[in-house]
């Protein structure tokens, strides 16, 4: 072998071992007598809201700002994605939820939740387009849901997006600031809607018959739900939302279900007076199954299901934004359950929480970063 040949070859295998080398763990504990590792896997980004998986090596994210982009699990390299939508970008506004279509492999769809201009007001917005990850490129965004009434409120949107794998599609909006709207089923402010997966209403939603009712709303008397998920296991949709100070609420969501705010709540007004009701139940309103007092601002939630992490097994995992940290409670016991606070050392806020098709915990920040917790050696 002649000696540039030689060197070429060399530098081949200096590139794969690059590219292959475990990285170095950021943070590791130890958890019921196992070790966990926690990898930086992407970095350098805008405030990422949220995560789903293209397939079992390929992540798609997106930036609040509006941008979304895939990360390859095997080699770390991210693309961004053209074409993405128009989004209101302020405040609390900005390009929320993404969400991988269950039948992806044959229709190519992804949704977007996301704050949408209407005139000089705004609202949430949920849309979707068919992604060509051969160029790279999204086809025409398509709004399945905007959100009635308009707003000049820049807070308070959601907003997360769930399927129930039996042809329907959830969607969450915020009360955007206007509390008694929660209670109206002529708006669908701080409501749950529930889609035909083809954006068009259910000929058997609780309020289709209902007068002057927004005929997609599943469940109301939400605050600011941007917590979304679908348990397959148990058959059962699971919402979180953000209290006003203290009284985050982890809900089971059932239909035509009224779940309380304003009228009831365990949080306090920010003055740290009691709530103007000063009320935490009442006759016809759902309690929630976890309430944390002092609120941790929950975001992203699922339920793990399988045994590749035996600390987080049968529980809800979700993001704190405000006490930094990934949460863990028990899904059986969850009123009273203890719970276990992870990541504290990295100091970040947590955007969103998924459990990935390898078994492993992804965590996005809002700081731009993505994290994997995974088994540490022994």
């Amino acid at each position: 072998m002649n000696k540039l040949k030689l060197t070429s070859v060399l530098f081949t295998l200096l590139i794969n071992f690059q590219v292959m080398a475990a990285p170095v763990p950021v943070l590791s504990f130890k958890a019921q007598g196992e070790n966990y590792d926690v990898d930086k896997i992407a970095d350098g980004f805008g405030s990422i809201w949220a995560m789903d998986f293209l397939s079992a090596d390929k992540m798609i994210f997106n930036e609040m700002k509006g941008s979304i982009s895939t990360l390859d699990l095997k080699t770390g390299v991210t693309r961004q994605l053209k074409n993405a939508p128009i989004v209101y970008h302020s405040g609390q506004g900005g390009l929320l939820d993404v969400a991988v279509d269950p039948d992806f492999a044959k229709n190519k769809f992804i949704y977007v939740t996301y704050s949408k201009k209407v005139g000089t007001k705004q609202t949430t917005a949920m849309a979707r387009a068919v992604l060509d990850l051969a160029t790279e490129t999204f086809g025409e965004w398509v709004d399945m849901f905007v959100g009635v009434p308009a707003s000049s409120t820049a807070h308070h949107y959601g907003s997360r997006i769930a399927f129930d794998y039996k042809g329907h599609i959830f969607v969450s909006q915020g009360e955007r600031g206007q509390a008694d709207l929660a209670q109206s089923l002529e708006a669908n402010n701080g409501k749950i809607m529930r889609l035909n997966m083809d954006g068009s209403i259910p000929s058997d939603n609780p309020f289709v018959n209902f007068p002057n009712a927004r005929k997609e709303i599943w469940s109301y008397g939400h605050r600011n739900p941007q917590g979304l998920f679908y348990d397959r296991i148990s058959d059962t949709l699971y919402e979180q939302e953000h209290g006003p100070r203290g009284g985050d609420e982890i809900n089971i969501i059932e239909k035509g279900k009224n779940y309380g705010w304003p009228e009831i709540t365990y949080g306090r007004e920010y003055s740290g007076s009691t709530w103007r009701t000063g009320e935490s139940q009442r006759d016809g309103m759902v309690q929630p199954i976890k309430i944390f007092t002092p609120s941790i601002a929950p975001s992203g939630l699922f339920v793990y299901r399988g045994e590749t992490l035996g600390l987080f097994k049968d529980k809800f995992v979700s993001g704190a934004l405000a006490l930094e940290h990934v949460n863990l409670v028990s899904v059986k016991d969850s009123l009273t359950a203890c719970e276990d606070r992870l990541l504290l050392k990295l100091n970040e806020r947590i955007k969103d929480v998924v459990q990935g098709p390898d078994g492993l915990v992804y965590v996005a920040s809002d700081s731009g970063r993505i994290y994997v917790i995974k088994r540490g050696q022994k």
